[in-house]
């Protein structure tokens, strides 16, 4: 125990190192010094907050000879382990040979759904849902035992929660010509007969050869769907389309409901696809994917007005192609696009890269430096970023796998996004902010007179006081309930200072 205390130290110490070495902006408020890290466990493929910002991960843990089973973990708001769920904080869940989750939903009840693709020693591969209660436990009254499983259907990518508490998922049928698919479930885990047929619903017709990446409810209670077309083998191009909850194309989107585009339709043997969308306050939508081929080889974001079309204001026509790694995929309330994924930090190993981009497309070098975008190395090993997203409205969470002996664990790390990074003198050498926790009061000391307004966040991202008068110490006593804030000081010159306090 006293080495692996040791070594686990060791760890923490390179990931300081690293990370503080390529200004990033970790959060030390988050489990250690920014990073929380849970051994015996392989990589986080993606997470959810709970009704309490609880923070569930799942992923796999390696059995060797190329089995995987489903791991889920469950740390606080602040990445801290919570030893109530499952044991000691970790479910594992054997569920056919391998599984490989790809999408996790929570319900209003705190019930956790977790949706990917198993390998099957039988037939292959098949179509998993599986659902636990809040404690980790799993829900013996959905599906059978606990567990849905189609077999003609290869994976499902993801899942929507709808107003009736049904369940929609999204994935592509188990064929060499994968095609996109939608399955209706009630709430017990049962195909719902009135959708579809017997509750399934191919989204591919002639002319009209779809395989689906990501799904997305939009603010008008509709689903788009997000992928590409491959009619022509040779030219794959993106694709998108959306539908009601009964199935059935909107006309008013698009061509009767349907986008085909080729972007570059000047180069032969390039596919186009799209993997993810985001609807904006405004109902325009932002949609990621990427393009490969002979001539081509970029990552693109698209925006899309509310009929389909795409947005010219943006980019280049509707469209930005950049080579900034992409897997995770987010949209700050103010519109500026997030990109995480995993690139060569250096000659030995693979981290974690996380560009941003303004609302228009272009690269948003008012972040880190004039960067645009901020490299984070946990380990001297290779590691992995796998999914993000934002805790408030300018917290990030990143979750993936980070090596310590050669072995993967899973990695969850927070970074504040708006951390004046290009600042030479940090705000910190004239602004204090102190006790940290606090109880019914805190202090704020700005030594030079340079800070214009304080504003005050919860935890998920709510205005809740604004401090616009200010001597050179103030003292701001507070009714908040017990939780983590964010306090964000605005000086005269427009610099932006963040600091996480916790009230107790």
């Amino acid at each position: 125990m006293r080495i692996i205390k040791k070594l686990m130290l060791l760890f923490f110490i390179n990931i300081v190192f690293c990370a503080y070495s390529q200004n990033a902006a970790l959060d030390p408020t988050f489990g250690n010094l920014g990073y929380s890290i849970h051994p015996n466990t392989s990589e986080i493929n993606c997470f959810a907050f709970d009704q309490n910002g609880g923070i569930i991960s799942v992923g796999t843990t390696g059995q060797g000879a190329g089995v995987w089973h489903l791991t889920l973990t469950k740390t606080n708001v602040n990445g801290i382990l919570d030893t109530s769920f499952g044991i000691n904080g970790k479910v594992t869940t054997i569920i056919e040979q391998s599984a490989y989750p790809h999408d996790i939903t929570i319900q209003p009840d705190g019930k956790i759904i977790v949706v990917g693709s198993l390998h099957l020693v039988s037939v292959g591969s098949a179509g998993f849902v599986v659902r636990y209660h809040s404690n980790g436990t799993l829900d013996q009254t959905f599906g059978t035992n606990g567990t849905f499983m189609l077999t003609s259907v290869n994976q499902f990518y993801s899942t929507l929660l709808l107003s009736n508490g049904s369940i929609m998922l999204g994935g592509n049928t188990n064929n060499i010509n994968a095609r996109a698919i939608l399955i209706k479930l009630d709430t017990n885990g049962i195909l719902d007969n009135t959708f579809g047929t017997n509750g399934i619903l191919p989204l591919d017709a002639t002319g009209f050869q779809f395989k689906l990446g990501k799904m997305v409810l939009l603010s008008d209670n509709k689903i788009l769907c997000v992928g590409d077309e491959n009619t022509d083998s040779t030219n794959q191009k993106i694709a998108y389309c959306k539908i009601d909850t009964q199935g059935n194309l909107d006309n008013l989107f698009g061509q009767n409901g349907k986008v085909v585009t080729d972007i570059y339709n000047n180069f032969p043997d390039t596919n186009e696809s799209l993997l993810q969308a985001k609807e904006l306050p405004d109902n325009t939508i932002i949609l990621e994917g990427g393009i490969s081929g002979q001539f081509y080889n970029y990552n693109i974001l698209l925006k899309i007005n509310a009929n389909g079309s795409f947005d010219t204001t943006f980019g280049t026509n509707g469209v930005v192609s950049h080579s900034y790694p992409r897997i995770g995929f987010e949209i700050q309330p103010n519109g500026k696009i997030i990109i995480g994924g995993t690139k060569i930090i250096n000659s030995n190993s693979a981290g974690y890269s996380i560009a941003r981009f303004s609302s228009n497309g272009i690269l948003d070098l008012s972040f880190n430096n004039g960067k645009g975008f901020v490299d984070i190395d946990p380990s001297l090993d290779n590691d992995g970023l796998q999914y993000i997203k934002l805790q408030v409205a300018d917290t990030l969470i990143i979750g993936g796998s980070s090596k310590l002996n050669s072995v993967s664990n899973f990695t969850l790390i927070r970074i504040l996004l708006d951390t004046p990074l290009s600042v030479n003198e940090p705000l910190e050498q004239f602004i204090k902010i102190y006790p940290n926790p606090f109880e019914d009061h805190f202090f704020i000391e700005d030594s030079e007179g340079i800070i214009k307004s304080i504003k005050i966040f919860d935890n998920i991202g709510r205005l809740i006081k604004t401090v616009s008068n200010f001597n050179h110490v103030k003292e701001i006593y507070t009714d908040f309930t017990i939780g983590i804030y964010n306090i964000t000081v605005e000086t005269k010159d427009g610099r932006i200072m963040n600091k996480k306090m916790i009230k107790k």
